[in-house]
């Protein structure tokens, strides 16, 4: 049997080919996955990379395609999504959640059992394992704060880390550009004053984000802040807002955000991202460094 006859005999999942992935990145652009898969278990997100690897089919695991562009030719390989891997439950004294879920649930339940810690979190469109990945972070709070173990896969075998051993840092972990997956992790937070109104916070929160982020198809930030520079800023400062490619267009709002339109594709938010990085580096000798991760032929 074949790639193709092994997976159409798998009930551990839903299994796409020629899967268009502009469906599935928050930029909304991008060719066709080979195959597209998203698994129900960790049995079937073992016995599916195991199959991969077995007939030399190249594989990425993803979560909400947040930061994630994918090119105009597609990717020629195996597609893994993790979002129905969302199981989010209490453990002794603290909360596991699956890698799947959204951070949105996460936050909601803890808020259920009278905890906190998270709230200015709320509203990334990220997943757990996407998030801890890049060790997520907003208005001086990253999703590590209150991590206690990470748990992964890699080569068939469940891997459980201590926080200390994860290696976070801006916008990075052990598990960045690595084929070792998140499966799951678990927080350990505060508990919650009965003076406290969580909603209040998540409803400040929201309202900060509003304010200062622009409404569209985007990737969130394209660029890691430098040191004590803000990566936004640098961009307003050379005058590059409302810059446009084709159908990729840096935010009058926030320079650090692009936003695609309707017409967009990869290449356009591609060729925008190294014109902004060449502007910067001639104005300011400043190498920004890209958030958003490619996948695909550029």
């Amino acid at each position: 049997m074949g790639f193709k006859d092994e997976l159409n005999q798998l009930t551990h999942g839903v299994y796409r080919f020629e899967e268009p992935m502009k469906r599935h990145t928050a930029l909304g652009v991008g060719g066709k996955a080979f195959c597209f898969a998203e698994v129900d278990s960790l049995y079937g997100l073992n016995l599916l990379i195991s199959i991969a690897k077995r007939f030399r089919v190249k594989y990425k695991v993803i979560g909400n395609g947040t930061n994630l562009l994918v090119s105009d030719t597609g990717f020629n390989g195996l597609i893994i999504r993790l979002t129905k891997l969302t199981d989010v439950f209490l453990k002794k004294d603290q909360v596991r959640a699956m890698a799947g879920a959204g951070l949105n649930k996460l936050i909601n339940f803890a808020i259920d059992n009278k905890l906190t810690g998270f709230e200015s979190l709320f509203g990334i469109p990220a997943t757990v394992g996407g998030a801890i990945v890049m060790n997520a972070s907003a208005f001086g709070h990253n999703i590590s704060d209150y991590l206690t173990t990470v748990e992964t896969l890699n080569n068939g075998k469940i891997k459980v880390y201590d926080k200390s051993d994860c290696k976070f840092g801006y916008r990075k972990s052990r598990f960045l550009g690595k084929k070792e997956v998140v499966v799951s992790a678990c927080f350990h937070f505060p508990k919650r004053e009965e003076s406290d109104l969580p909603f209040a916070q998540l409803k400040r929160y929201r309202d900060l984000r509003k304010a200062t982020q622009p409404v569209g198809k985007s990737c969130g930030s394209v660029f890691k802040n430098n040191k004590n520079l803000c990566a936004g800023e640098l961009i307003d400062k050379a005058g590059l807002k409302g810059y446009s490619i084709g159908g990729a267009r840096v935010s009058t709002k926030h320079g650090n955000f692009i936003i695609a339109d309707a017409r967009a594709n990869a290449s356009d938010v591609y060729s925008l991202i190294k014109f902004i990085k060449r502007q910067i580096w001639e104005k300011y000798s400043v190498q920004l460094e890209e958030e958003v991760e490619y996948l695909g032929e550029f």
